[in-house]
C-alpha cells in the first residue's frame, strides 16, 4: 500500500481519508498480475450473467439494484487494475482495512442480497 497524500483523521484515527495506491488484490492480498486480471474478468462475466437472469425473472428492484452495485463496483476496480495497475483506495479503517467507493458499492450490493434472501426465507417459513 503506497500512501499518496496526507490523510484526514476522524474518530481519533479510527477512520482516515486519504489516497492510497493499492497494488495488491482484494482485501490487500498479494497476487500475480495477470492471474488477478483473468479472475476479475471471469467474475465480471458471471455477475453480468446473474444480472441478466435477475432482470428476466420477476424479482424485486432491490435485487436488480444489488447486482448493479456489485457489477459496477467490480467493473470500476477491474478497469483501474487493467489500465493503471492498481486501484486508489480512499478510506482507511484502523490502519488495517483500505477500501474505495467501488468496494463500498460491492459491499452494499452483497448486503442488499443478504437482506432480500432473509426476507424470502421468512416468507417461506410463514407459508
Amino acid at each position: 500500500m503506497k500512501f499518496i497524500i496526507s490523510s484526514i483523521n476522524l474518530g481519533g484515527g479510527f477512520i482516515k481519508f486519504g489516497l492510497y495506491k493499492n497494488y495488491a488484490g482484494a482485501f490487500s492480498l498479494p497476487v500475480a498480475g495477470m492471474v488477478y486480471n483473468l479472475i476479475g474478468i471471469a467474475l465480471l462475466v458471471i455477475f453480468m450473467y446473474l444480472l441478466m437472469v435477475s432482470l428476466r425473472a420477476k424479482q424485486s428492484n432491490f435485487i436488480s439494484l444489488a447486482y448493479l452495485f456489485i457489477i459496477l463496483g467490480g467493473a470500476s476496480n477491474l478497469f483501474d487494475r487493467l489500465f493503471f495497475g492498481h486501484v486508489i483506495d480512499c478510506v482507511n479503517v484502523l490502519n488495517r482495512s483500505f477500501f474505495n467507493i467501488a468496494d463500498g458499492m460491492i459491499i452494499i450490493g452483497v448486503i442488499i442480497l443478504l437482506i432480500e434472501q432473509i426476507k424470502v426465507k421468512k416468507d417461506t417459513i410463514k407459508v
